[in-house]
């Protein structure tokens, strides 16, 4: 059987999107290469490798295939087009889009909302937001793509990331005036950009009054930007009074959480409650009583928190609890301990570092145990 275009754009998108977009290029290469399947190739497939290459940061690759693109004469689609640029967003190359406008045009195809949104988030990135203010302007001018909820979270998030705090709340108020509705995805950023802007307390009284005149329940994104407030104002209290709120709402905490609240408590030097909330992680008795959940076959049914740490955070972790001359054993109990978490990778060097950590911590002292 001769497989259709449909089978193939199947195929191509299925290598593309899991990770492997060389060998979807190579399954264009191999349709062109056969009289059969020659005429199947179209820009939908191109479009595939186009944003599998950019999502892979390959960026050398996008523009080979636009190339190829061009030479095979090929009519390419407004899709293709939008992800031309955002390679050029994800490769702060946004010098690339008058030109990549121009061509669209002489191709009779118009921007829409994606082209905007893709290119106001380009100039986000580098910090150039008066470009993208006129963006926005100009779609507020246009009876056809008026500015959705995606274009002012991409807006907010752009005064965030350079901590533009009076121009991002205007944005809210003109987004709120144009009739569209914030999301928690708005709430995340807005808690964002008043942690960089040295706001902390701005970011509560934001996402609670936005969430109570909407009707929005917190998401754990959200509650993550808050707890980097805290941990950012060095007030861990109030990071670990949140977690608890999570676990009363029944959010759940994931890697983000506890890599901030470790991060927050190492720095206050709290070494007792890193040592918890590392246990609480994992579902090992000791955990922080705020969440923890013993793993199974610990007289509990929930499984244990089982949060996918990074093993590097887990590394750090453990370093630092080494190196504090208190308890310097802590680390190295807490290590074992881990080791009984199935699944679990850990440096196979790390108690030899921690072991040496701790016996310089304890020179002068008892003598310690063998590893």
């Amino acid at each position: 059987m001769t497989p259709t275009s449909i089978a193939m754009g199947c195929m191509t998108e299925a290598l593309a999107s899991n990770g492997d977009p060389e060998s979807a290029h190579d399954l264009i290469k191999e349709m062109l290469a056969e009289p059969d399947t020659r005429p199947l190739v179209n820009s939908v497939i191109y479009c595939s490798v186009l944003k599998g290459f950019s999502h892979k940061r390959h960026f050398d690759r996008v523009w080979c295939v636009h190339k190829e693109m061009q030479a095979k004469k090929l009519t390419v689609s407004l899709a293709a087009y939008n992800a031309l640029i955002d390679a050029c967003t994800r490769s702060n190359d946004m010098a690339r889009v008058p030109q990549i406008l121009q061509v669209m045009a002489s191709d009779g195809l118009e921007p829409n909302i994606v082209t905007y949104s893709t290119i106001i988030k380009g100039y986000c990135l580098e910090n150039r937001l008066d470009k993208a203010m006129e963006l926005l302007h100009e779609m507020k001018q246009s009876s056809r793509y008026r500015p959705d909820e995606i274009t002012y979270n991409t807006l907010i998030d752009g005064c965030a990331r350079f901590g533009h705090y009076e121009r991002g709340m205007a944005l809210l108020a003109e987004m709120q005036e144009q009739g569209v509705r914030p999301s928690n995805f708005t709430l995340s950023v807005l808690a964002k950009l008043a942690t960089r802007s040295r706001r902390p307390e701005r970011a509560f009284e934001i996402c609670d009054d936005l969430a109570k005149r909407y009707g929005l329940r917190l998401n754990v994104q959200v509650y993550n930007n808050l707890v980097h407030a805290c941990t950012a104002n060095q007030d861990l209290q109030r990071g670990l009074k949140l977690l608890e709120q999570m676990q009363r709402e029944g959010v759940r905490p994931d890697s983000r959480t506890f890599t901030l609240l470790l991060r927050g408590s190492l720095a206050s030097g709290e070494v007792k409650e890193t040592a918890a909330l590392l246990r609480a992680a994992f579902g090992l008795p000791g955990g922080h009583a705020a969440v923890y959940k013993p793993r199974n076959g610990s007289n509990s049914r929930s499984g244990g928190n089982n949060i996918k740490l990074c093993p590097d955070v887990i590394t750090e972790v453990l370093e630092c609890l080494a190196a504090q001359r208190r308890n310097p054993q802590l680390a190295i109990q807490l290590l074992r301990d881990l080791r009984t978490v199935p699944g679990l990778r850990i440096d196979p060097k790390l108690h030899l570092r921690l072991t040496a950590s701790t016996a310089s911590s304890a020179a002068g002292s008892e003598p310690m145990q063998a590893w």
